[in-house]
């Protein structure tokens, strides 16, 4: 199952975006990923959103280590707090992506604040 509503996508930065309008369902997961990934993530990123390859003493830092995903509740009034863990996969523009889990056996995630921020 994938994220619930629709995906409200403001690029803040060149290497920040803000996403809202969806939940997840009671252990469903969501995925984001890349502008141009195949296949098509649940929530594709924009192509403004700037990624690219870097090293650091010589060495690649892969994207998995250098773009940030955050969530956190963008409700109020919350009665309980339903966790949410990310697993980011993938090591290039078409199959890197961030894949969200509510790990709540019966309890539907409110609605999530996601921030995707690329570092260098």
């Amino acid at each position: 199952m994938a994220f619930t509503g629709t995906a409200v996508i403001k690029q803040v930065t060149d290497s920040m975006v803000r996403i809202t309008g969806l939940s997840l369902a009671s252990t469903a997961n969501g995925t984001i990923g890349l502008f141009g990934a195949s296949p098509t993530p649940g929530v594709e990123l924009p192509d403004t959103f700037n990624v690219e390859h870097y090293k650091v003493n010589g060495q690649d830092v892969s994207f998995s280590d250098a773009i940030d995903v955050t969530v956190k509740a963008a409700a109020v009034n919350v009665a309980q707090s339903i966790p949410v863990a990310i697993v980011k996969s993938g090591s290039s523009v078409a199959d890197w992506k961030a894949t969200l889990t509510n790990t709540h056996a019966s309890l539907a995630s409110p609605d999530l604040e996601i921030y995707v921020r690329f570092h260098t």
